[in-house]
């Protein structure tokens, strides 16, 4: 009764006769003083008080989140609302952390409105971290998110002698646009359900401990919530992820064109269900495993052996690897260009698989693999149509890889290097003459033991300066 009384005479108190430019002031400064929810306690408190506070974008400049023992859905709905009524002005956000791991899908909120969005003050365990992405020395320049660095650890843990923040905003650009990116450290990936759309361009989520490494489905279902990717990057720590209980969901990426995976074991999950139509480079690290890993949760076609027999010390990621990407081709067919396998490698069954399912790809780059003469014949030029015929001039040939120009072997060890010669040699002689734009311009030998000064010499009567070894 009291308090109703104080509501209903507060327009005959001192207050009501203070300049409204006052009034804005005093709330401006009450919102940066107490709890986020100041703004709308004060616009309760009269008629009068709420008209000026919702009319005022300067009382809602500052954003005040506290994540202690709120939901993701009530700090949306502040976020949402607190850039509505600070429009068209500028916005700093505070945020006070009690679980870092929430840190990523607070701020997710905010990155919508990054054109508006001047500084973000961060506090944690007694960390006060700050970072602007005002520049003052560009003229409004237009904002594009360009690229997040997820570290998966234990955060403010020196890891490597890295002493950097494990939060920041860095900008780059020009006076046209203003390239926003971000780093941030979590023990784990948020869940989708909590994250909005994080618009980056790219995406770079690295593994430092076991306890922190991603299993394929949560790494599937974050990307998800990344629809604008063009480059992606997943630096592993090779953990073998056992058997999945269920298949993970397919993830569609449109957009993306580059796509890395280093040093892990859930190649073949992760490949499986990306759908993405505009690949052009597929980058695989560091893949190759000397221990059994765990079967695929579903049996598919092509899981057989290897009718090739080929030798192989990693055969279980040898499988992995080639089904991922068979899986991949099959579901994008992407018009990939550019295939480097560093430490990765296939069954002989899958090279020959995938090479008929490359006709756009210019540059295939390996280092050591155990690819054996078998998959070197695979570059020579075959005939199409009826075998039976027997003059090579009514015969219709073709070769794999058409569009093939670079080339490059790195300690590749079981291949010889007369199977090379005869392959590249028969190469050559036929695309120089039947698609002369389409032909080998730079094949790079390196370390490969069996390739002898003599093969070298043989190979560079047909490739001449277009031949490289080392």
């Amino acid at each position: 009764m009291i308090v109703s009384t104080v509501n209903k005479d507060l327009n005959f108190t001192p207050f009501s006769s203070l300049p409204p430019e006052l009034l804005i002031e005093i709330f401006s400064t009450c919102s940066l003083t107490g709890d986020w929810h100041i703004p709308i306690t004060l616009s309760k408190v009269c008629c009068l008080w709420r008209e000026l506070i919702i009319s005022s974008p300067s009382i809602w400049q500052v954003i005040v989140v506290l994540d202690s023992r709120r939901s993701m859905s009530s700090i949306r709905t502040q976020a949402e609302l607190w850039v509505a009524r600070s429009s068209p002005l500028p916005f700093n956000v505070v945020i006070k952390l009690s679980d870092f791991e929430r840190l990523l899908p607070i701020m997710s909120c905010f990155l919508p409105n990054l054109a508006r969005w001047m500084r973000c003050t961060i506090t944690y365990d007694g960390r006060i971290i700050e970072t602007s992405l005002s520049d003052l020395t560009l003229s409004s320049p237009r904002r594009i998110l360009h690229h997040l660095d997820i570290l998966l650890k234990t955060p403010f843990e020196d890891v490597a002698g890295d002493d950097e923040d494990d939060i920041i905003f860095f900008p780059c650009g020009s006076t046209t646009y203003r390239h926003i990116s971000m780093k941030v450290a979590t023990t784990k990936l948020p869940h989708a359900e909590i994250v909005n759309p994080l618009l980056f361009t790219s995406l770079d989520i690295s593994e430092t401990a076991f306890q922190h490494s991603v299993r394929s489905p949560d790494l599937l279902r974050f990307l998800a919530h990344c629809p604008n990717l063009e480059h992606l990057y997943f630096h592993g720590l090779s953990n073998d992820e056992g058997t999945l209980d269920a298949p993970p969901p397919a993830i569609a990426l449109l957009r993306l064109h580059t796509l890395l995976l280093d040093e892990i074991c859930n190649q073949r999950s992760i490949l499986s269900h990306l759908y993405v139509p505009a690949l052009r480079e597929l980058h695989l690290r560091h893949i190759n495993v000397d221990y059994p890993l765990e079967p695929y949760y579903v049996p598919e076609e092509g899981d057989s052996d290897d009718e090739s027999h080929d030798f192989s010390q990693s055969p279980h990621s040898d499988l992995h690897t080639g089904m991922g990407i068979r899986k991949l081709l099959s579901r994008s067919r992407p018009p990939l260009e550019i295939l480097d396998m560093d430490l990765s490698d296939m069954r002989t069954k899958d090279f020959r698989w995938v090479f008929d399912k490359l006709p756009d790809l210019k540059q295939f780059s390996i280092v050591g693999s155990d690819m054996s003469d078998s998959v070197v014949s695979l570059f020579m030029p075959f005939t199409l149509g009826d075998g039976d015929r027997q003059e090579r001039d009514e015969e219709r040939w073709s070769v794999r890889l058409p569009q093939l120009s670079v080339l490059k072997m790195y300690s590749c060890q079981q291949l010889s290097g007369d199977a090379l010669v005869k392959a590249l040699s028969a190469r050559v002689q036929y695309t120089d003459q039947a698609t002369p734009d389409a032909t080998l311009a730079t094949v790079i030998i390196s370390s490969c033991n069996h390739f002898t000064a003599r093969n070298a010499q043989e190979l560079s009567w047909d490739l001449h300066d277009r031949l490289h070894v080392s």
